[in-house]
């Protein structure tokens, strides 16, 4: 047997059998591309560890290290490394495998020789060792490659570059092409540093990014409780070393990229998760329609025939966790919809958290009075798992658990039924099990007459009055902490050049907030708390046993039928706009309004799916169905044990990628 301390191969094809690498291109910072069997990879320019090199060969091959704690390695043991590698990641692959082992920590590992002959069966050339020689010399035919920081890697692919007197080492990330154009650019961490650094790597074809993704196992090692989740990040918020641009050229071309991180995600990265990429958003978050992106191109909805809306403002977010299954959660933020409305109509769980439960430092506002962060995820599992611990150290306790259900289930009959009469058969099914199995009763309300008996502010019993308020505590946050600055940056900058280009509703936005005054933005909280108070103390009410007496249902989405990114396509037969969501006969507050005004949680829940004749595939297709669930504020924790056992019984899933959800 022979011994060892730690060691890393490095495997070069010598035969067809075995991998080929196949350089793309590097930049002039050292990043590098490059194609091993059927994929691409992107190696960051700054490499992980380094050592130099005396040997006159200049070349670059393929690197695994893997980690064991058997304190006799034999083949066996590298084979079953192999496959548990397969079983965990999807980024290493057996093309890696012709590259390295590791047993980092390991003081005084014993090697068969059945290893070494493992190890020459499958081309290894390089032994990338810690130590100065490796236990068997040179008669194996290896060749001992010395790079002290060596003992420090993760398990996982990498790629070794020898040259110009230097041994490099760099991560290797999987490359994935962003088809639903949901994302603006992949970023990767810069190594021994909080920062990222944007990917510079499309399709020219199409334009569409390439999105690099890490490895899980360079995550294996650690013990945080989201290690290695992978998030794509809504362009609002802040990411140390990355340009924040809200959606906007102009802005992305006056303010330099920042340097920290938004403290929402800093939390998540604390506890282990990493970012992927950011994602498009509607101009500030600014409610916008499809065909008003004009800065940045909208996100495609996978769903159905492709051609459906995801709403905005993270509309980038919702397209992303739709599609891609190399994707685990991705963030947005919700002021007046813009998780609720998207996770609607992608399929996918969203949450807008109680307002204020959590600092929104370093991200870009729109309303301080209704902001919140949020996210989406496709696993309920994981859904709770990251609401739970986001949300963990705010002012409600998230993770406290009920001694009773709420008795009542609202159902506002101003809101439903919905239009599509199967859609609305999976919502009487959803109301049966609430019924069934948490004892929760529907309860029929007409919100819109309970609204004007009980308060007599025409400010908020006139839904056009309170829409204009509601617009304007937004438009007064946005044009003063994003706006005006924006205008003064874009002068400095461009002296001469005018105005700055914006698209259509924050240009229209920031013109109407000129003449807003601090006590008009006073006057408009005033009204937003009125209607706080009769919504907590009439409608949704708190309790101690159940946090909130009640709960009320909603339809986020459009009643089941479609609405396309197309404007001409919804005022056709079958299809309608996104706007129209109830079908009453008189004028009822849009039902998104609800919980943001109020400052209440609410979660989307995906339940199912329901057919549609497609005026793009002219054939049938299907579109998602979810049911949003709305408490008394400060309820969260309720919200997400009543998902946990919906979770149990199989009510919740997790839903699938691409055209189906289910």
């Amino acid at each position: 047997m022979l011994q060892n301390t730690w060691l890393v191969a490095a495997i070069w094809a010598t035969s067809p059998a075995f991998a080929v690498l196949t350089p793309l291109s590097t930049t002039s910072t050292g990043a590098a591309t490059f194609v091993l069997g059927n994929s691409t990879y992107y190696a960051p320019a700054t490499p992980i560890a380094s050592a130099c090199f005396s040997a006159g060969t200049t070349r670059q091959v393929p690197l695994t290290v893997f980690q064991t704690n058997a304190s006799l390695v034999t083949a066996d043991t590298l084979s079953d490394l192999v496959q548990t590698y397969l079983e965990i990641d999807d980024v290493w692959s057996e093309e890696f495998l012709k590259g390295a082992i590791a047993i980092p920590g390991a003081s005084a590992a014993s090697w068969d020789l059945s290893a070494v002959e493992w190890m020459k069966e499958h081309g290894v050339e390089y032994i990338v060792s810690s130590q100065d020689s490796h236990p068997w010399g040179n008669s194996s035919g290896i060749e001992t490659l010395h790079i002290g920081a060596a003992k420090c890697l993760n398990p996982g692919p990498y790629l070794l570059s020898m040259g110009q007197k230097k041994l490099k080492i760099q991560e290797a990330y999987l490359l994935h092409q962003d088809k639903q154009e949901a994302f603006l650019f992949g970023v990767v961490p810069v190594p021994d540093s909080t920062a990222y650094t944007a990917v510079d790597a499309f399709v020219p074809s199409g334009q569409d990014a390439m999105i690099p993704v890490p490895s899980r196992l360079y995550s294996l090692q650690d013990q945080r409780p989201l290690a290695g989740v992978r998030i794509g990040l809504k362009d609002i918020y802040d990411l140390e070393g990355i340009q924040t641009g809200g959606g906007s050229r102009s802005y992305a071309q006056v303010f330099p990229p920042t340097n920290q991180t938004a403290l929402p995600l800093q939390k998540l990265l604390d506890l282990g998760a990493v970012v992927i990429g950011k994602t498009k958003t509607s101009q500030f978050a600014h409610g916008a329609d499809p065909w008003q992106f004009l800065d940045i191109h909208y996100p495609w909805n996978p769903r159905g025939d492709g051609y459906l809306t995801a709403a905005s403002s993270s509309s980038g977010s919702a397209a992303a966790i739709a599609a891609y299954d190399w994707l685990d959660i991705t963030l947005g933020s919700d002021t007046r919809g813009s998780v609720r409305k998207p996770a609607a109509l992608v399929g996918s769980y969203g949450i807008r958290p109680s307002w204020g439960v959590m600092s929104l430092s370093g991200v870009i506002p729109l309303a301080d009075e209704m902001d919140t962060p949020g996210f989406f995820a496709r696993d309920p599992a994981l859904f709770q798992k990251i609401a739970r611990l986001w949300f963990a150290d705010g002012p409600f306790q998230i993770n406290e658990t009920v001694s009773s259900m709420p008795k009542k289930l609202l159902y506002p009959v101003d809101y439903f039924p919905l239009q599509n009469d199967a859609a609305q058969q999976l919502f009487e099914s959803f109301m049966d099990t609430l019924n069934s199995e948490f004892g929760i009763v529907r309860t029929p309300l007409n919100f819109t007459s309970t609204l004007r008996k009980s308060v007599s502010n025409p400010q908020i019993a006139n839904l056009t009055a309170f829409q204009l308020n509601s617009n304007r505590l937004a438009e007064y946050i946005s044009y003063n902490k994003v706006g005006q600055p924006l205008e003064e940056a874009w002068a400095a900058t461009f002296p001469g050049s005018g105005y700055p280009p914006l698209d259509p509703n924050p240009r229209a936005a920031f013109r109407r907030s000129v003449n807003l005054t601090q006590e008009d933005y006073e006057a408009a909280v005033e009204v937003k708390n009125e209607f706080k108070d009769f919504f907590l103390s009439e409608i949704l009410k708190s309790d101690p046993d159940s946090c909130s007496k009640s709960l009320m249902i909603l339809d986020m989405g459009t009643g089941g039928l479609p609405s396309y990114r197309e404007q001409a396509l919804n005022s056709l037969p079958g299809a309608t706009s996104l706007s129209v969501t109830t079908p009453g006969a008189g004028p009822t507050m849009p039902s998104n309004y609800l919980a943001s005004t109020a400052g209440c949680p609410q979660i989307g829940i995906p339940i199912g799916q329901v057919t549609y004749y497609s005026y793009i595939s002219l054939q049938e297709e299907t579109m998602p169905i979810s049911v949003d669930l709305v408490a008394a504020r400060g309820c969260d924790g309720l919200l997400l044990d009543i998902l946990n056992r919906l979770t149990e019984l199989g009510v919740s899933k997790t839903v699938k990628t691409g055209k189906v959800a289910f």
